[in-house]
């Protein structure tokens, strides 16, 4: 979805002598991420009412600790997507939202669940072709439940992330007229559905988190993008995906300021009760775990003890997935907590490259934590 930051290889040496630094200067290239272009107040108004009458408490889901892979169960949903399995994918759908159940390391299933239903199949990276047929799928799963609204948001889904996958990973000045074009285009049909979709009975979390992908590539205003949230967390205030969106969408490569992510942390773990207030802190925080200088600065200005705790409390309740290691493996370097980092390194079964880059960071780091 949103681009990455610039990236900028550090050895450990550069890295550690960049802390001291980053507390000084913020100088990343800020650039508009699109053209901006405030939603309609039909837009609004369908975000004020998608939740009426459906606001939620904050109550945990399923007790048991979660042992499947996010990435092995949208690949699952995958299959059954292309196989045509409609009645199945609607009862796993109810399912997930009711029992709001979820995947290693804390993901809702729900949200791996829309991943796989709008992810084309393929032998490599997905197609023109591709995509057509997932469409074509998609359509043919709304003609056979036209009142499910699970269908219509895996298609906006779809849409949305082909756009941004056309808009590619550069900065604003640097994406052609022609991507431009697709890109607002995949967008606007994006948006179209999720309307559509929100004329149906049917009520889905995930409506506002793909909404809160529109606000980010339209480049809503500030009280338009808190209102979304707002209306989004009063729906489902434990659905933390939401959290994340509005985080990203706070970053000073967005719509926002330096300091604005983790003032935003702050007000969340002040509102919510532990153990769900410490996740949802090390949760925002994990947008600012990137490898350049500007999420380097960002984290130093946070509350480490209480960011460590979220990853400890998020890892005793639903398990450590790959990304969350690897997050809090380079929350945990930047704060030169060895023992720490040592224990998340161990955890980690690769290295995510939208984390670390591909610069020897990651080794020199792994091998900082493994020595005595």
């Amino acid at each position: 979805m949103p681009q990455e930051p610039f990236r900028k290889s550090f050895g450990i040496a550069g890295l550690f002598g960049l802390l001291t630094l980053a507390l000084s200067t913020c100088s990343c290239a800020q650039s508009e991420a699109s053209r901006p272009a405030n939603p309609s107040d039909m837009v609004m108004q369908s975000v004020r009412d998608y939740g009426r009458g459906h606001q939620s408490l904050l109550i945990p889901g399923t007790t048991e600790k979660p042992v499947e892979i996010g990435e092995a169960y949208s690949a699952h949903i995958s299959k059954l997507t292309t196989e045509e399995e409609f009645a199945e994918l609607e009862k796993i759908a109810r399912q997930n939202r009711a029992e709001k159940s979820r995947v290693l390391g804390g993901v809702w299933k729900l949200y791996d669940f829309y991943e796989g239903a709008a992810t084309p199949e393929s032998k490599g990276e997905p197609q023109v072709a591709d995509y057509a047929l997932r469409v074509a799928t998609l359509k043919k799963w709304i003609a056979a439940y036209p009142e499910s609204a699970v269908p219509r948001l895996a298609l906006a889904h779809l849409c949305i992330e082909h756009a941004w996958k056309i808009r590619g990973t550069q900065y604003a000045d640097e994406v052609s007229d022609s991507q431009w074009e697709k890109f607002e285009d995949g967008n606007s049909q994006g948006k179209a559905i999720l309307l559509e979709a929100a004329s149906l009975k049917d009520r889905d979390p995930m409506w506002y988190a793909f909404m809160q992908s529109i606000a980010l590539s339209e480049g809503w205003d500030r009280p338009r993008a808190r209102d979304l949230f707002d209306q989004a967390v009063a729906f489902e205030p434990g659905f933390y995906i939401f959290y994340r969106n509005y985080a990203i969408y706070l970053l000073p490569q967005w719509y926002g300021d330096p300091g604005d992510v983790s003032a935003f942390a702050e007000e969340v773990a002040h509102r919510v009760p532990d153990p769900d207030g410490s996740i949802f802190y090390f949760q925002i925080l994990s947008s600012l775990a990137y490898n350049v200088p500007d999420s380097i600065a960002g984290l130093l200005r946070t509350s480490y003890p209480q960011l460590r705790q979220g990853y400890v409390n998020n890892t005793r309740l639903y398990g450590a997935s790959n990304l969350t290691a690897n997050r809090f493996a380079f929350m945990a370097s930047i704060f030169k907590d060895k023992p720490s980092a040592h224990d998340a390194f161990a955890t980690l079964t690769k290295r995510e490259t939208q984390i670390w880059g591909s610069d020897p960071t990651f080794d020199v780091l792994r091998d900082w934590a493994n020595t005595p």
